[in-house]
């Protein structure tokens, strides 16, 4: 009835990092060097300030030296003088840094005591128990004054949660200005995450306008601190050319040092580059693949079972390849599951069955991958593992289609042509061979021609205009 081509073969596409909020409360900074003895003298004194540093080095110090019941101690000692870092430390203990002794209450108790002093630390922490209820009772509004009061105090953990928090929508109403306003409070102070934070909003016109140079600069300064999410930032705009000239130089040193911290999206990136800018040597291409296989980049695993099925870089081996496609469907890769289920399909790799096909198409559809959902209509179409349906058929080609399979909108052509599931509309199947036409499908252009001289005038207007409106669905 229609062509239907081999859509399995697609490689996964790359995009940007944005950034996210870490789980849990900040981390807790790294404890310089202590003189115990010194210090121990100093605290039994009635030193606050040595109590808290000895009770610090035996809560975050070397691991040999954690003593969470000493810690405690000290920093009661501290807080029974009403020091407010003796008050904030207790408050961390109960908090999270002793898992034996987490206790919200009383970590929201001594962060309250903390934060009336204007301990910056204790008014972030005490909001975030705030904004979720934890040892306390809920109160946003509550919550985001003390991070704000934190955020306006210069502490950087403050700004860059408040950020993402009013980004994201985490706990909060998504409010753009104010994420702005506190993602440049991190960022002027340097630090690396305000900065991909920053970048990031002027990269997708998150609260300003797109300026793709602006956006490259400040992924730049948190990528020379070792950020690796911006790292893979600035090597993909190297990769594409946005917001820089294209060089396939300076895009492959920055996917590597994102991939030497273990990135495995910038091991995927590396075989992609290698793809383009080393045309010669796919077997480059292959083991960039492997190794974000091997660190778990299901999409990665995928595009090897596509260079087996291709013989790129690999031996051709379609049973090798169907391998590599079952590992990533089993791992959860929608992509990967519609190319099981198209290998069961056509028997590639693996004897043919339609039961199975129709089962992994299925996985990959529900999951709203374009491949998997055109290819389950399909076999609706068919009758191959499911009961016959145009209708059915006809609804996951439009899903498809809509977000931009050229297989999908070739199909949608001619079912509107032929009234498959739906009335004849030569008006639709024009716009859709057209759609298809405009990505090269094969044959598209010629269907769309034909369609084209059957149309009124009057028809023809509207197909147009249809086209006009029509935009992709963002996944």
């Amino acid at each position: 009835m229609f062509m239907q081509r081999l859509l399995m073969t697609q490689l996964v596409a790359l995009s940007v990092i944005s950034g996210a909020l870490a789980d849990g409360p900040p981390e807790p900074a790294p404890t310089a060097t202590v003189d115990i003895a010194a210090t121990l003298r100093r605290a039994e004194r009635g030193d606050p300030g040595a109590q808290c540093e000895l009770a610090t080095y035996y809560s975050e110090g070397p691991a040999d030296s954690r003593d969470f019941v000493k810690a405690r101690q000290w920093f009661q000692k501290a807080a029974d003088q009403g020091d407010a870092g003796g008050q904030r430390g207790l408050a961390q203990l109960y908090d999270s840094l002793d898992p034996d002794a987490h206790d919200a209450v009383q970590a929201a108790g001594w962060y309250a005591l903390a934060a009336e002093q204007g301990d910056a630390i204790a008014e972030h922490r005490l909001g975030l128990l705030y904004l979720y209820g934890d040892g306390v009772r809920a109160n946003a509004d509550r919550g985001l004054a003390l991070m704000g009061a934190a955020g306006e105090k210069g502490l950087v953990g403050a700004q860059v949660d408040l950020a993402f928090r009013y980004r994201d929508g985490q706990g909060v109403k998504i409010d753009l200005p104010k994420s702005l306003y506190w993602f440049k409070a991190a960022a002027a102070q340097g630090d690396p995450k305000g900065q991909l934070g920053l970048g990031y909003a002027y990269d997708h016109g998150l609260g300003v306008a797109v300026d793709y140079h602006k956006a490259f600069g400040l992924y730049l300064e948190a990528a020379r601190q070792g950020q690796v999410d911006a790292q893979f930032n600035v090597g993909r705009d190297y990769d594409r050319g946005e917001g820089v000239e294209a060089d396939c130089a300076s895009a492959e040193e920055w996917y590597r040092r994102a991939a030497a911290q273990g990135f495995d999206r910038a091991m995927l990136a590396l075989g992609f580059l290698a793809r383009r800018c080393e045309p010669g040597h796919p077997e480059r291409v292959a083991e960039w693949w492997r190794t974000a296989a091997e660190h778990g980049n299901t999409d990665a695993v995928a595009n090897v079972g596509v260079l087996y099925g291709k013989g790129e870089g690999v031996p051709q081996d379609d049973r090798e390849a169907f391998r590599w496609y079952l590992k990533g469907a089993e791992a959860g890769n929608a992509g990967a599951a519609a190319k099981v289920g198209w290998a069961y399909t056509n028997g590639t790799g693996v004897d043919m069955n339609y039961e199975h096909a129709a089962e992994w198409l299925s996985l990959s559809a529900a999951e709203k991958e374009p491949t998997g959902l055109c290819n389950l209509g399909y076999l609706y179409d068919k009758g191959w593992g499911v009961a016959q349906d145009y209708r059915e058929a006809l609804r996951l080609f439009t899903e498809s289609a809509n977000l931009g399979a050229d297989q999908a909108q070739f199909n949608l052509g001619v079912y509107y042509r032929d009234g498959n599931g739906t009335e004849v509309d030569p008006v639709a199947s024009y716009m859709w061979f057209t759609l298809a036409a405009g990505q090269e499908f094969p044959e598209a252009e010629a269907r769309a021609n034909t369609m084209r001289h059957v149309l009124t005038p009057a028809q023809l207007a509207e197909a147009e205009r249809r086209l006009k409106q029509w935009r992709p669905v963002t996944p």
